[in-house]
């Protein structure tokens, strides 16, 4: 394989100037834009190996951008390089299906070795965007399993009736994880515990993935929710 080509989508004109010089060596810049919309039409009539895209674009976002990308082109590798290297961007990423994420604060090896990486198909991560995730890790490892889907339910902004609905336990359950959760992360406004679930990846960014069709609920008495960390 030669030097792979790449369409670049960022609106800091010195920042694509940049990319195309550290690349000239690795790879070819065949087309750039300023915004989804013009990286779009572009890549109608431009096949690159590599589309770098940044998250915060006007008009469109990156993430955006990318589901319209790969709507048209299923295939498309997708390498996002951005300053924005929260855990939830990062998940959020994958999730549209992207191979790549890499901070802007990368050296030039690190990016040389991300849009190589990406050309081929396999999955890169830059150590600076892994770190966050291990963060992240940590930052959840106090909740178990069940409690970190409620968490989700309560920033998608559901009541504890909801969220015994949604997972088939009772309303007494749910506010019993609730409130081990509070108490676990430290905590105590439905705001913080949102703000908590967002950054660290438990809820979309761009929507709600809320179950279409809830389990069954269950009617249990109070002595479910005294013995519900032991069964998580």
């Amino acid at each position: 394989m030669g030097r792979p080509t790449i369409l670049i989508a960022d609106d800091h004109a010195m920042v694509v100037e940049g990319i195309t010089e550290l690349l000239k060596q690795e790879a070819e810049v065949i087309g750039t834009a300023e915004t989804g919309p013009d990286l779009l039409e572009k890549a109608l009539r431009l096949q690159a190996d590599v589309y770098m895209l940044d998250i915060k674009m006007p008009g469109l976002n990156g993430f955006e951008t990318a589901r319209k990308l790969i709507e048209c082109k299923p295939d498309a590798k997708i390498l996002f390089f951005t300053a924005h290297c929260s855990s939830a961007y990062i998940e959020e990423a994958f999730r549209i299906g992207a191979k790549g994420f890499i901070s802007k604060f990368a050296d030039c090896a690190t990016l040389g070795a991300a849009v190589e990486s990406v050309a081929r198909g396999d999955r890169y991560l830059s150590p600076h965007a892994q770190m966050e995730l291990d963060s992240r890790s940590e930052r959840l490892r106090p909740l178990t399993t069940r409690q970190r889907a409620v968490l989700k339910l309560i920033a998608q902004g559901l009541s504890a009736k909801e969220i015994g609905y949604r997972l088939g336990i009772s309303q007494r359950t749910a506010e019993f994880h609730r409130n081990c959760i509070v108490e676990r992360l430290d905590l105590h406004s439905t705001a913080e515990l949102t703000r908590f679930a967002w950054d660290n990846g438990l809820v979309s960014l761009l929507e709600a993935e809320v179950p279409s069709t809830p389990e069954t609920p269950d009617h249990s008495t109070s002595s479910e929710s005294q013995n519900a960390h032991k069964a998580e």
